[in-house]
């Protein structure tokens, strides 16, 4: 990456920055170009140079959400070693990650529908179809530890008591923080996938 590549990356990361706290304060309608452009201390040009508009924005808030929230998965994968050890890595990102970034998470478990343009839909498929192979070829030396589910059960399992959770202590609806809880649902999710054993 050129030194004019990196400070364009970073003046996007700025704005996708000072978008969310918008977002999370006002909401996504609520919301204006204006105010983005002050909580970001830059041009309006520049918004619309790097996004072209307050959608656009939007949408890069969900992905780049996404894809930080991929390095918390791949980060804890790679000190895992076996199934179980794999499965409570999952729930183990999942947790830190929401823990870490509450408005982050907030946006992205409500506003996946912000992605609606063509190019915007593309990369977050492809980013998708990455991590969902890296995740295959991560697990496919334990295949025979796990029970055989579709893809989408096999997810829903792993983290759907966490973001079901989640989505109540985001709200306020539970006062015990998620982390709290995390090796109750990591500890779930390896008993709810683990291959029965055999006597």
């Amino acid at each position: 990456m050129t030194a004019v590549q990196s400070k364009s990356r970073g003046r996007k990361r700025q704005i996708i920055d000072a978008a969310l706290r918008c977002f999370s304060e006002h909401g996504v309608s609520a919301t204006t170009i204006d105010m983005i452009r002050e909580a970001s201390a830059t041009s309006v040009g520049s918004l619309y140079h790097h996004f072209g508009n307050k959608e656009a924005i939007a949408a890069a808030v969900f992905i780049e959400g996404m894809r930080d929230f991929a390095l918390q998965v791949a980060s804890r994968l790679d000190s895992a070693n076996g199934a179980e050890e794999g499965i409570k890595a999952l729930v183990a990102a999942n947790v830190e990650w929401i823990s870490a970034n509450p408005d982050w998470a907030r946006f992205c478990f409500h506003h996946r529908a912000q992605v609606r343009d063509e190019d915007a839909t593309a990369r977050l498929r492809g980013d998708q179809q990455l991590f969902q192979q890296r995740l295959r070829d991560w697990f496919a030396p334990y295949r025979s530890a796990l029970r055989d589910f579709p893809p989408e059960v096999f997810a829903a399992l792993i983290v759907g008591p966490t973001h079901d959770y989640a989505r109540h202590w985001l709200a306020g609806r539970i006062s015990t923080p998620l982390a709290a809880q995390l090796d109750t649902f990591a500890e779930a999710a390896w008993r709810s996938v683990r291959a029965e054993v055999v006597s």
